[in-house]
């Protein structure tokens, strides 16, 4: 007969090898920082648009109003002519596929509304074109960049003689991989 401490050694070492085996298979990989910030404008601070956002015609944030898709506050564009909305620049890297996505909302008589990415002199580089959204709804833009890095991230609409208006949320930018950090696993 096996002498019980013995047996509950073999048992103790067989755990601790389990358990360092399952540790060390563990990959975990590097993430790169997001290229745009606040894109969920829970980072503005008043009503008006500020740092890293910038305004283009009648614009502002809804700070804890419940109009937001997701946490407390949106960006929104309001007015009865001329082109409203709000950009940010961004830092991308060139020839490499980056795939943008908000969350928009807007009056029923919004028919000329646009997101997408300009490059460095503001001239559209890819955009997708939206009317009336009554409830929030995902835009998603699939793009490559050129040789350049400096993009700018906008949304806005042409109000066209009436009142009207577009609400936007939740901006994601992914894509692309960080220049000074190799994306190899680590091991912890």
């Amino acid at each position: 007969m096996a002498h019980p401490q013995f047996s509950i050694s073999k048992i103790a070492i067989f755990i601790t090898t389990l358990v360092t085996l399952s540790f060390s298979t563990t990959q975990t990989y590097a993430s790169c920082a997001a290229p745009l910030s606040d894109g969920y404008f829970e980072g503005q601070t008043s009503q008006r648009v500020t740092n890293p956002w910038i305004p283009e015609g009648r614009v502002g944030i809804d700070r804890g109003l419940g109009y937001s898709n997701s946490g407390r506050n949106n960006a929104w564009m309001r007015n009865i002519s001329g082109w409203n909305g709000i950009r940010q620049r961004v830092r991308l890297q060139p020839n490499t596929q980056y795939l943008l996505t908000a969350y928009v909302r807007t009056s029923g008589n919004v028919t000329d509304g646009y997101f997408g990415v300009r490059d460095a002199r503001q001239k559209v580089f890819a955009e997708l074109k939206f009317g009336s959204l009554p409830r929030y709804a995902p835009l998603t833009l699939r793009f490559r960049t050129g040789n350049e890095t400096e993009y700018n991230v906008f949304t806005g609409f042409w109000a066209l003689g009436q009142d009207s208006w577009v609400q936007v949320d939740d901006y994601r930018l992914t894509g692309g991989s960080c220049n000074d950090v190799d994306l190899v696993p680590a091991n912890n």
